[in-house]
């Protein structure tokens, strides 16, 4: 839903007067691309950016024909197109939208760009007639490759006799661009840090080695963080940095947030113990005290600790 406010954004339209429809096929709704490496920010932002200047440029050339001039002499705000140099001079978003479907071809629907995704094609055609439509596919400059970035700070608390440890505070700081929502990215963050969280301690990967079947299917073997897996009170940061890759500055966390949350983690048990105890995860409390064991030695095979 963020990244959707960017064609309100371009459109001057104030975000409480807008309706949000979900990606529903049976609205006629196309479902987003598939979305890998963090990029969902990026990409609908873009896409989202591309469809609003369309409307826009749709809504500046109905104006000029219904009141003259040139298309470029209108700007768009509030639910209205007016012209720059006479503001009353203006038709509401209502007005252009019936003038829209009087007009068809490109302004409702009937006519897409040929660049266009098939998918975007068929529910333009099934949507067609009922206002004006923006529609277009992301054309702006792109060069290189976009990338999000992370650090995270962790405190753990290790009992050296038992090999028990407790996460007594997590603080993950993003570059992810500007900040589209804050309390979306906290909970991004968060989650993403918990996700990792598990990584670090709990969640172990067994492959059978001769039939290479998975063996830890189910919960106890490979168990998630829970709420009391985590210290009570999170903060989190962003440095809010535009992206130039995007017009609107933004990209995405992603994978980013559960990457950093167990590497930080990892990184304050063997600063706890003065030991590299993460040769292999999760990191139990058995393989705890076998890293106290060895004292930086190369790690023994895993003993059983009663």
């Amino acid at each position: 839903m963020d990244t959707a406010r960017v064609a309100a954004e371009v459109l001057g339209m104030p975000w409480d007067k807008c309706e949000i429809v979900w990606g529903n096929t049976a609205h006629s709704m196309p479902w987003s691309s598939q979305q890998d490496g963090s990029q969902t920010t990026h990409a609908h932002t873009r896409a989202n950016y591309a469809a609003g200047l369309d409307a826009k440029r749709k809504l500046q050339e109905i104006a000029a024909r219904e009141l003259g001039g040139a298309p470029e002499a209108y700007d768009v705000g509030n639910g209205r197109v007016y012209h720059r140099g006479n503001p009353a001079q203006g038709i509401t978003f209502a007005k252009a939208a019936e003038r829209a479907v009087a007009l068809g071809g490109k302004y409702d629907g009937h006519e897409v760009s040929p660049q266009v995704n098939s998918m975007t094609k068929a529910s333009s055609q099934a949507l067609a007639g009922q206002g004006l439509m923006g529609v277009a596919k992301d054309e702006l400059p792109y060069k290189g490759s976009t990338w999000s970035f992370a650090a995270a700070f962790a405190e753990v608390e290790v009992d050296l006799e038992t090999g028990q440890y407790t996460i007594l505070d997590y603080l993950p700081v993003a570059d992810v661009g500007t900040v589209l929502h804050p309390r979306s990215l906290g909970a991004q963050l968060h989650g993403g840090g918990i996700q990792g969280f598990g990584h670090a301690r709990t969640q172990n990967i067994v492959y059978d080695p001769h039939y290479g079947k998975l063996v830890s299917r189910r919960l106890y073997q490979n168990k998630p963080p829970t709420i009391l897996d985590m210290p009570l009170e999170m903060q989190w940061d962003a440095l809010n940095t535009p992206d130039p890759q995007n017009p609107v500055g933004s990209k995405g966390i992603g994978e980013t947030a559960a990457l950093v949350g167990s590497a930080a983690v990892l990184c304050a048990i063997e600063n706890a113990i003065g030991n590299r105890c993460v040769v292999r995860t999760p990191v139990t409390p058995e393989r705890i005290l076998e890293a106290l064991e060895t004292e930086g030695k190369r790690p023994i095979l895993l003993t059983t600790y009663a």
